[in-house]
Order: C-alpha cells, then structure tokens, then sequence
C-alpha cells in the first residue's frame, strides 16, 4: 500500500473512531503542523498550545467527516490557521513572520537550536541578518499574502493552497504571484538599504 492508500485508510478509520489509526495522522502531520504554526508565532509554547488544539478539534471533528471524501491535510491546516487567526484576534500578539531554520535531522529541532546554531561566524551571522530580513518583509505583507508564502514554502500545491483557504485556484494563483512580486521588490529594497 503506497503513502497515500494508507493515509486514506487511516482517516477513513480514524473518521470511524479508531484511535489508533488517528494517532498515526497525528505522527504523521504534527511535524508539518508545528512547523507552519512555529513559522507564524515564533512562540515554542504558544505553537505546542495551538497544534494540541488543532489536533483535539480535528478528533472531535472527525465522526461528522467522510472519512472517503475528506482530503485530510488541507482540512487539518485549515483548523490550524483558523485557530492562529483567533489567537491573534483576541490576544493581538502574534506577528507572521518566516519558518525558522531547524538545525538537525528530526523535525522537532525548532524547539531547541543545537550548540552549532550558536557558534558566533560569518554564516551564523549572515543567517540571522537574512532571517530578520525575511521578517521584516512578511511584516509588511498583508496577512493572506503571508499564508500562502508559508504554505508554498511548505510544498503545498495551488490546488492545495486553495482548498486550505477556502479558495479559488486562479485567486490562490494570483496571489501567490502577488505576493512573490511584493516579496521579491521589499526584501530587495530593505536589503540595499541595509547595505
């Protein structure tokens, strides 16, 4: 059974109350969901407290779903971007900003930078001038712009993009195209005026 079988039959049966089978999607998707939450909020606590959350609504969510019919990563993000969109709602403190760079193999190196990230040299430096570069440009993007940028960055296709916004696929289209353009004139400008 090929990657996608086996996720289809897992949600199926995860849709069916199987609590084994939802365990494997959560070991599959908290990596990536934690990642895109982390890239938004920069917050290691506030990202474990919204992936917890995304994962709790989706296992309520699930028995109403079809389990066949249900394309289950555009939905789980969905639940995570509505609930990163509520934070910052009613808390105000949550600014867009890049996926960090993770040091190490496994996907939960985020959460702690390995002694080598801290090494003061010429890379480490020119990395975290280029991060706050990046920062500082999703800054001034407008919030939609910045999704779709993350989601792109995380390998979503445009048919996915879509499906997770809620979207159509020429208007998932042109914004990325958009924001890519905006993105590419701000860094370029903040960069020649950090030279």
């Amino acid at each position: 059974m090929n990657v996608v079988e086996n996720e289809a039959q897992l949600v199926s049966e995860a849709c069916h109350g199987s609590l084994t089978a939802f365990e494997s999607l959560v070991k599959l998707y908290e990596p990536r969901i934690r990642r895109m939450i982390y890239g938004m909020t920069q917050d290691v606590q506030l990202t474990q407290d919204i992936c917890q959350d995304t994962f709790l609504a989706a296992y309520r969510a699930l028995p109403r779903m079809e389990g066949k019919e249900l394309r289950f990563a555009p939905w789980l993000y969905r639940i995570a971007l509505n609930l990163v969109r509520s934070e910052w709602r009613h808390h105000k403190h949550i600014k867009m900003v890049p996926f960090p760079t993770p040091q190490g193999n496994d996907d939960t190196a985020f959460d702690e930078q390995g002694e080598d990230f801290l090494v003061s040299d010429e890379q480490f430096e020119e990395g975290v001038v280029q991060r706050e570069l990046v920062r500082r440009v999703l800054a001034q993007l407008p919030e939609s712009s910045v999704t779709c940028l993350l989601l792109d960055a995380e390998g979503f296709s445009y048919n996915e993009i879509a499906e997770t916004l809620q979207d159509s696929l020429s208007a998932v289209r042109s914004r990325l195209s958009r924001a890519r353009h905006a993105f590419q004139r701000i860094y370029n400008r903040l960069d020649q005026e950090g030279s």
